[in-house]
């Protein structure tokens, strides 16, 4: 497991999209399940009220979408699009799952669990729980991708 905290909590979007890169380009055919998840949509002025508007409001949908059904399972692009569409992500899990393996609508992953050290599916290849804003936790026992991740973001490492 390894530890980064961001100095800005309230804007963690870009860091995120950045850290899902990087775990994107070292794997192929994966999806993510999403669960506990507290997201701070993208400010993009003042909302007319009335009228015509062209917010597609990605981000708050998809929260909204979480808290009812407490897992969501999607695709690395249509996670892209809600973090393109986010703010900053309060808190959350994101588990990363090799395509061939099923859906599992059981599982309801949390941030805050009682064994931090292991991942909450024994059939997850990767976990990131994110707390507070500004914290995060890795979890995946691929070595290769904990010394990249640490390689690419060496200020932000808790020892």
């Amino acid at each position: 497991m390894i530890t980064f905290q961001l100095p800005d909590g309230n804007n963690n979007s870009d860091f995120i999209k950045k850290l899902f890169n990087i775990i994107s380009i070292e794997l192929n055919n994966i999806y993510w399940c999403v669960g506990d998840l507290e997201i701070i949509p993208r400010y993009l002025g003042d909302y007319p009220g009335s009228g015509p508007h062209n917010y597609e409001e990605i981000a708050w949908k998809f929260g909204e979408k979480v808290e009812r059904e407490k897992v969501v399972f999607l695709e690395e692009k249509d996670l892209y699009d809600v973090l393109n569409d986010t703010q900053s992500v309060r808190r959350g899990v994101f588990v990363c799952f090799f395509n061939n393996y099923p859906y599992d609508y059981n599982f309801h992953p949390i941030v805050e669990v009682t064994d931090v050290k292991n991942m909450q599916h024994s059939l997850a290849y990767l976990e990131i729980r994110i707390l507070d804003d500004d914290l995060f936790f890795i979890l995946t026992k691929d070595s290769n991708i904990i010394s990249k991740l640490k390689y690419e973001f060496p200020e932000y490492l808790l020892a």
